[in-house]
């Protein structure tokens, strides 16, 4: 969903980057967690969400778990915090080739995250397909489906490095600027390339920060910062925008969920 009301074009003119959702609570979300327990009635929806996309799909038997992890499940959250809701299962189980089920259920993975908008307790729910072979970083990992801590969050006395995250994050607005610009200069063949690098460079920055330091690393932190404020869903949106102009005769109305 989009964080912003304003057109993507004055968007990124007259905003500048919000860094407030980057803090350590002192407890976890209370409007999820109650003595370290998931409150049975958010349990059972991500339950049932999980179990109806899984049956939609045909994948239903090869469920393995059902988690939640990222912030929400840790002391990191912030009120733009997504439920990050896995749905573990072995591909190999699915089909032999591994890589072709990736790819379906990433494709599938995307298509239901663009076509629902599932709010609980005012946080919105994003699925994702694990394999069951998969090493997953994080702070915190709860299995919705057996009502258990697979992993159980820490409070650390952690220094957030803000000024490092925030130059990180600025290289990148300003390459979306960019990328804004030469869209408006219908340069919609190297939007299209650009954007597809930009997002390749945002993954592996990721990526590496949480590597190497984990999710308090400037480089996760300034992904964070980039998708709070909605620069993620700018450059995807310019990614498409420039591929549907490159296809199409006519014109391409621009459209911002």
């Amino acid at each position: 969903m989009s964080k912003f009301s304003k057109s993507w074009r004055n968007y990124l003119q007259e905003s500048e980057l919000s860094t407030s959702g980057l803090q350590i609570q002192k407890g976890l979300h209370p409007k999820f967690w109650f003595r370290r327990e998931l409150h049975l009635p958010v349990r059972r929806k991500l339950i049932k969400i999980a179990y109806d996309v899984a049956k939609e799909l045909d994948i239903f038997d090869f469920i393995d778990d059902i988690i939640i992890t990222g912030s929400i499940a840790t002391y990191n959250w912030h009120s733009l915090s997504d439920i990050d809701l896995h749905i573990v299962l072995d591909f190999a189980k699915v089909d032999q080739n591994t890589s072709l089920v990736k790819k379906y259920l990433d494709s599938q993975k995307a298509l239901w995250n663009k076509n629902h908008d599932i709010m609980i307790n005012d946080h919105e729910v994003e699925i994702y397909f694990q394999d069951s072979s998969e090493n997953h970083e994080s702070d915190g990992i709860y299995s919705v489906q057996m009502g258990a801590w697979s992993k159980k969050p820490e409070k650390k006395k952690v220094k957030l490095d803000i000024n490092a995250a925030e130059k990180k994050a600025e290289s990148i607005y300003n390459e979306i600027q960019l990328l804004q610009d030469l869209f408006a200069k219908k340069k919609y063949r190297l939007v299209y390339g650009l954007s597809e690098k930009l997002k390749s460079k945002i993954k592996t920055m990721r990526s590496s920060g949480l590597s190497k330091q984990g999710i308090y690393s400037a480089e996760n932190l300034a992904f964070k910062i980039l998708r709070n404020n909605g620069l993620l869903e700018i450059l995807s949106t310019l990614k498409t925008l420039s591929y549907d102009k490159l296809m199409s005769s006519g014109d391409v109305k621009i459209k911002i969920r």
